[in-house]
């Protein structure tokens, strides 16, 4: 008897395991778009970009003709 509740309980937790595990990975679109929202959260409202010099592109701040633009490299999924 004592086997069957040991295999019992081994099962149930398996069973459950495996539950929250494919929940989980049904879920990795949400939890994208919240690492997106704490990632624009935390930048907060001072600007990344950096323009430099004078030239012939146009800053994306104040759209000022500039020689360089520099932006930090964001992986975006």
């Amino acid at each position: 008897m004592k086997k069957y509740l040991k295999f019992g309980v081994f099962s149930f937790v398996v069973l459950v395991s495996i539950f929250f595990c494919r929940k989980a990975e049904h879920n990795k679109q949400q939890n994208v778009i919240l690492l997106n929202n704490v990632e624009a959260l935390a930048a907060g409202e001072n600007p990344t970009t950096r323009c430099r010099g004078t030239g012939s592109v146009d800053c994306p701040l104040n759209h000022e003709k500039v020689k360089y633009v520099f932006e930090p490299f964001i992986l975006d999924w």
